[in-house]
Protein backbone atom coordinates (compact mmCIF):
# COMPACT_ATOMS: atom_id res chain seq x y z
CA UNK A 1 0.00 0.00 0.00
CA UNK A 2 1.45 3.08 -0.93
CA UNK A 3 2.19 5.72 2.07
CA UNK A 4 -0.22 8.31 0.04
CA UNK A 5 -3.25 6.53 1.30
CA UNK A 6 -4.63 8.76 3.70
CA UNK A 7 -8.08 7.21 5.05
CA UNK A 8 -9.90 3.77 5.45
CA UNK A 9 -11.55 4.40 2.18
CA UNK A 10 -8.16 3.55 0.22
CA UNK A 11 -9.13 0.27 -1.09
CA UNK A 12 -13.12 0.52 -1.58
CA UNK A 13 -11.75 3.99 -3.96
CA UNK A 14 -10.65 0.96 -6.55
CA UNK A 15 -13.74 -0.54 -6.59
CA UNK A 16 -16.70 0.75 -8.89
CA UNK A 17 -17.30 3.94 -8.96
CA UNK A 18 -18.86 4.79 -5.63
CA UNK A 19 -18.26 7.75 -4.02
CA UNK A 20 -17.38 8.54 -0.71
CA UNK A 21 -20.58 9.18 0.76
CA UNK A 22 -22.06 6.07 -1.15
CA UNK A 23 -19.24 4.15 0.67
CA UNK A 24 -19.78 5.30 4.52
CA UNK A 25 -23.62 4.76 4.12
CA UNK A 26 -22.65 1.16 2.78
CA UNK A 27 -20.39 0.99 6.18
CA UNK A 28 -22.99 2.19 8.22
CA UNK A 29 -26.02 -0.24 7.08
CA UNK A 30 -23.02 -2.86 7.22
CA UNK A 31 -22.58 -2.16 11.22
CA UNK A 32 -26.13 -2.11 11.61
CA UNK A 33 -27.77 -5.44 9.99
CA UNK A 34 -24.03 -7.19 11.78
CA UNK A 35 -25.46 -5.73 14.91
CA UNK A 36 -22.50 -3.73 15.55
CA UNK A 37 -25.00 -0.47 15.78
CA UNK A 38 -28.09 -1.69 17.89
CA UNK A 39 -31.40 0.08 17.47
CA UNK A 40 -31.88 3.45 19.64
CA UNK A 41 -27.69 3.39 19.96
CA UNK A 42 -27.00 7.06 18.87
CA UNK A 43 -24.84 7.70 16.60
CA UNK A 44 -21.42 9.86 17.13
CA UNK A 45 -22.00 13.62 16.14
CA UNK A 46 -20.93 14.39 12.68
CA UNK A 47 -17.60 15.99 13.23
CA UNK A 48 -16.83 12.28 15.24
CA UNK A 49 -17.60 10.37 12.26
CA UNK A 50 -15.61 12.68 10.05
CA UNK A 51 -13.05 12.01 11.71
CA UNK A 52 -13.19 8.24 12.48
CA UNK A 53 -13.65 7.67 9.04
CA UNK A 54 -11.27 10.55 8.03
CA UNK A 55 -13.75 12.81 5.57
CA UNK A 56 -15.66 15.74 5.42
CA UNK A 57 -18.44 16.38 7.35
CA UNK A 58 -20.43 16.91 4.18
CA UNK A 59 -19.68 13.40 2.74
CA UNK A 60 -20.92 12.37 6.23
CA UNK A 61 -24.41 14.04 6.35
CA UNK A 62 -24.99 13.02 2.19
CA UNK A 63 -23.98 9.65 3.80
CA UNK A 64 -26.90 9.67 6.48
CA UNK A 65 -29.55 11.15 3.87
CA UNK A 66 -28.58 7.76 2.08
CA UNK A 67 -29.20 5.83 4.91
CA UNK A 68 -32.15 7.65 6.27
CA UNK A 69 -33.57 6.35 3.02
CA UNK A 70 -33.78 3.22 4.41
CA UNK A 71 -35.29 3.83 7.58
CA UNK A 72 -32.85 2.49 8.97
CA UNK A 73 -31.58 5.81 11.30
CA UNK A 74 -33.50 8.87 12.05
CA UNK A 75 -32.54 12.07 12.33
CA UNK A 76 -34.15 15.43 13.33
CA UNK A 77 -32.59 18.90 13.51
CA UNK A 78 -30.97 19.71 17.00
CA UNK A 79 -31.25 16.09 18.14
CA UNK A 80 -28.67 13.29 18.07
CA UNK A 81 -29.15 11.05 14.84
CA UNK A 82 -30.44 7.44 16.24
CA UNK A 83 -30.25 4.11 14.77
CA UNK A 84 -33.59 2.54 13.82
CA UNK A 85 -33.26 -1.09 13.10
CA UNK A 86 -36.01 -2.94 15.64
CA UNK A 87 -37.15 -5.98 14.33
CA UNK A 88 -39.57 -4.74 11.49
CA UNK A 89 -37.31 -2.13 10.14
CA UNK A 90 -34.66 -4.89 9.71
CA UNK A 91 -37.15 -7.42 8.57
CA UNK A 92 -38.18 -4.76 5.72
CA UNK A 93 -34.76 -4.29 5.10
CA UNK A 94 -34.50 -7.53 4.55
CA UNK A 95 -36.57 -8.01 2.58
CA UNK A 96 -35.90 -5.67 -0.10
CA UNK A 97 -32.13 -5.17 0.26
CA UNK A 98 -30.86 -8.05 1.45
CA UNK A 99 -28.15 -8.25 -1.39
CA UNK A 100 -26.45 -5.52 0.60
CA UNK A 101 -26.16 -7.56 4.16
CA UNK A 102 -22.42 -8.97 3.73
CA UNK A 103 -23.06 -10.94 7.06
CA UNK A 104 -22.65 -13.94 5.09
CA UNK A 105 -20.10 -15.25 7.89
CA UNK A 106 -21.91 -15.69 10.46
CA UNK A 107 -23.26 -18.71 8.96
CA UNK A 108 -19.81 -20.86 9.88
CA UNK A 109 -18.99 -21.86 13.38
CA UNK A 110 -17.02 -19.73 15.91
CA UNK A 111 -13.77 -22.34 15.69
CA UNK A 112 -13.56 -21.87 11.73
CA UNK A 113 -13.84 -18.03 11.85
CA UNK A 114 -11.25 -17.75 14.43
CA UNK A 115 -9.10 -19.93 13.22
CA UNK A 116 -9.20 -17.94 9.86
CA UNK A 117 -8.87 -14.62 11.27
CA UNK A 118 -6.42 -15.84 13.60
CA UNK A 119 -4.26 -17.25 10.46
CA UNK A 120 -4.99 -14.02 8.36
CA UNK A 121 -4.32 -11.06 10.75
CA UNK A 122 -1.18 -12.59 12.06
CA UNK A 123 -0.02 -12.49 8.62
CA UNK A 124 -1.52 -8.66 8.59
CA UNK A 125 0.82 -8.01 11.57
CA UNK A 126 3.79 -9.16 10.36
CA UNK A 127 3.78 -7.58 7.09
CA UNK A 128 2.24 -4.21 8.37
CA UNK A 129 5.42 -4.27 10.84
CA UNK A 130 7.77 -3.66 8.01
CA UNK A 131 5.52 -1.46 5.77
CA UNK A 132 3.68 1.01 8.53
CA UNK A 133 5.15 4.33 8.73
CA UNK A 134 5.35 6.98 11.00
CA UNK A 135 2.18 8.54 9.25
CA UNK A 136 0.71 5.41 9.70
CA UNK A 137 1.94 5.35 13.57
CA UNK A 138 0.53 8.89 14.48
CA UNK A 139 -3.03 7.58 13.09
CA UNK A 140 -2.91 4.31 15.17
CA UNK A 141 -1.91 6.56 18.04
CA UNK A 142 -4.61 8.82 17.70
CA UNK A 143 -7.02 6.54 17.61
CA UNK A 144 -5.34 5.23 21.04
CA UNK A 145 -5.57 8.35 22.50
CA UNK A 146 -9.55 8.27 21.41
CA UNK A 147 -9.99 5.17 22.73
CA UNK A 148 -8.47 5.65 26.08
CA UNK A 149 -11.70 8.28 26.76
CA UNK A 150 -13.94 5.54 25.24
CA UNK A 151 -14.32 3.01 28.23
CA UNK A 152 -18.36 3.67 28.98
CA UNK A 153 -18.98 4.45 25.22
CA UNK A 154 -18.57 0.85 23.88
CA UNK A 155 -20.28 1.63 20.48
CA UNK A 156 -17.96 4.54 20.08
CA UNK A 157 -15.35 1.91 20.84
CA UNK A 158 -16.14 -0.25 18.62
CA UNK A 159 -16.78 1.84 15.30
CA UNK A 160 -12.80 2.98 16.28
CA UNK A 161 -11.77 -0.62 16.81
CA UNK A 162 -13.25 -1.85 13.26
CA UNK A 163 -10.99 1.08 12.06
CA UNK A 164 -7.76 0.26 13.88
CA UNK A 165 -8.59 -3.38 12.22
CA UNK A 166 -8.82 -1.69 8.98
CA UNK A 167 -5.85 0.42 8.92
CA UNK A 168 -3.54 -2.25 10.15
CA UNK A 169 -4.66 -4.46 7.56
CA UNK A 170 -4.12 -1.55 4.82
CA UNK A 171 -0.47 -1.12 5.86
CA UNK A 172 0.10 -4.54 4.90
CA UNK A 173 -0.25 -4.16 1.19
CA UNK A 174 -2.16 -6.93 0.29
CA UNK A 175 -5.88 -6.57 -0.98
CA UNK A 176 -7.37 -9.40 -0.64
CA UNK A 177 -5.92 -9.88 3.15
CA UNK A 178 -7.84 -6.61 3.75
CA UNK A 179 -10.89 -7.95 1.96
CA UNK A 180 -11.14 -11.54 3.76
CA UNK A 181 -9.97 -9.73 7.48
CA UNK A 182 -12.76 -7.66 7.11
CA UNK A 183 -15.15 -9.79 6.38
CA UNK A 184 -14.55 -12.08 9.15
CA UNK A 185 -14.45 -9.07 11.36
CA UNK A 186 -17.66 -8.79 11.39
CA UNK A 187 -18.50 -12.66 12.91
CA UNK A 188 -20.20 -12.01 15.83
CA UNK A 189 -20.51 -8.44 16.21
CA UNK A 190 -23.63 -8.94 18.04
CA UNK A 191 -22.30 -11.28 20.57
CA UNK A 192 -19.16 -8.48 21.05
CA UNK A 193 -21.93 -5.91 21.67
CA UNK A 194 -22.81 -7.85 25.12
CA UNK A 195 -18.98 -8.72 25.74
CA UNK A 196 -18.64 -4.73 25.72
CA UNK A 197 -21.28 -3.74 27.93
CA UNK A 198 -18.78 -6.16 30.80
CA UNK A 199 -17.06 -3.89 33.10
CA UNK A 200 -13.10 -3.95 32.50
CA UNK A 201 -13.69 -5.19 28.69
CA UNK A 202 -13.17 -2.65 26.62
CA UNK A 203 -9.81 -1.75 29.00
CA UNK A 204 -8.63 -5.00 28.17
CA UNK A 205 -9.34 -4.50 24.13
CA UNK A 206 -7.16 -1.00 24.67
CA UNK A 207 -4.40 -2.22 26.36
CA UNK A 208 -3.94 -4.76 23.78
CA UNK A 209 -4.21 -2.62 21.37
CA UNK A 210 -1.46 -0.62 22.68
CA UNK A 211 0.85 -3.34 22.49
CA UNK A 212 0.16 -4.32 18.75
CA UNK A 213 1.21 -0.90 18.17
CA UNK A 214 4.28 -0.66 20.25
CA UNK A 215 5.22 -3.91 18.37
CA UNK A 216 4.42 -2.08 15.21
CA UNK A 217 6.00 1.08 16.33
CA UNK A 218 9.40 -1.78 16.60
CA UNK A 219 9.37 -3.03 13.42
CA UNK A 220 8.93 -6.16 15.28
CA UNK A 221 7.60 -8.72 13.18
CA UNK A 222 7.75 -11.87 15.82
CA UNK A 223 6.20 -9.00 18.65
CA UNK A 224 3.42 -7.49 16.28
CA UNK A 225 2.32 -11.12 15.35
CA UNK A 226 2.38 -12.46 19.18
CA UNK A 227 0.33 -9.21 20.07
CA UNK A 228 -2.19 -9.79 17.36
CA UNK A 229 -2.49 -13.34 18.13
CA UNK A 230 -2.87 -12.48 21.79
CA UNK A 231 -5.66 -9.94 20.72
CA UNK A 232 -7.56 -12.31 18.83
CA UNK A 233 -7.66 -14.93 21.55
CA UNK A 234 -9.03 -12.81 23.73
CA UNK A 235 -11.60 -11.51 21.10
CA UNK A 236 -12.46 -15.53 20.65
CA UNK A 237 -12.79 -16.77 24.37
CA UNK A 238 -14.85 -13.64 25.33
CA UNK A 239 -17.56 -14.13 22.26
CA UNK A 240 -17.89 -18.06 23.02
CA UNK A 241 -18.16 -17.01 26.51
CA UNK A 242 -21.63 -15.04 25.59
CA UNK A 243 -22.47 -17.53 22.84
CA UNK A 244 -26.07 -19.76 23.23
CA UNK A 245 -25.31 -23.49 24.18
Amino acid sequence: MSSTQETVFAFEQTLENKTKKDILAEKIIEMIVTGLLRDNDVLPSERELSQLFGVSRETVRGALRLVVAYDLISVSHGSKTRINAGEAQLARFHESYGHMSSAGVNRYDIDTVFESRSLIEAAIARKAAKRIDRKGLEQLNKMLAAQAEMFDNPVHFQLSDKNFHKLIAEYAGNELLLKYSEELYSYGLNIRRSVMLESGSIARSYREHCQIVEALARGDEDAAEQAMLGHLNSVYRTTREKMPD
